[in-house]
């Protein structure tokens, strides 16, 4: 078909093709309305993700203490567990320490007490204890209990080493008391 136009060109109505009319159909309005739509369909998700990692932050926080406790009970565990195998190795390695134990007692001199005996995986037998200064200063006593241990081959074939690693004086109205602790380094147990 044909069109005459017999209008001069300056009033002529301008014929737009079809990508400059692109604007005005249908599909372009939906094409606007879903750029529309879309940031506020995906402000339901983000809302409700926001929602939900409130509640496990909350959640989270209110499991603090209690995680904070199994801690605890992992570090006293893996305490225990290093004081088993240091045991374990006494027994298999060093003999019967009860007499050991009944030397200590011996070369113990009059006036001195012991408050704590501990098994410490890393420094050995820790000796904690109290000394009366009975006409001698405490520390006197403390270094004869030190050298009698030293001079018990039984005792020093599981120690190696006996060190006097603190001495604290404390005066208790009219009598001085030494406060003491020993470090026993461990003789290595033999692998066999």
């Amino acid at each position: 078909m044909l069109k005459v136009n017999l209008l001069p060109p300056e009033q002529r109505k301008k014929v737009l093709s079809p990508i400059e009319q692109f604007h005005r159909t249908p599909f372009m309005w939906m094409v606007a309305a879903g750029m529309l739509a879309l940031p506020l369909v995906l402000l339901v998700p983000i809302g409700v993700r926001r929602g939900q990692l409130r509640k496990l932050t909350e959640r989270i926080q209110s499991l603090e203490p209690r995680r904070m406790e199994v801690e605890r009970l992992q570090r006293v565990l893996q305490t225990l567990r290093a004081q088993e195998a240091a045991f374990q190795r006494l027994a298999k390695g060093h003999g019967l320490w009860s007499e050991r134990f009944n030397t200590l007692s011996d070369v113990t001199p009059d006036g001195v007490w012991f408050t704590e005996l501990t098994l410490d995986p890393a420094k050995g037998l820790i000796i904690q204890g109290s000394a009366i200064g009975q006409g001698d200063p405490g520390a006197v006593s403390v270094t004869r209990l030190v050298q009698g241990l030293q001079a018990d081959p039984h005792f020093m074939s599981a120690v190696k080493d006996i060190q006097i690693e603190s001495i604290k004086r404390t005066q208790e109205g009219e009598i001085e008391v030494m406060q003491f602790t020993l470090n026993c380094a461990l003789q290595e147990a033999p692998t066999s």
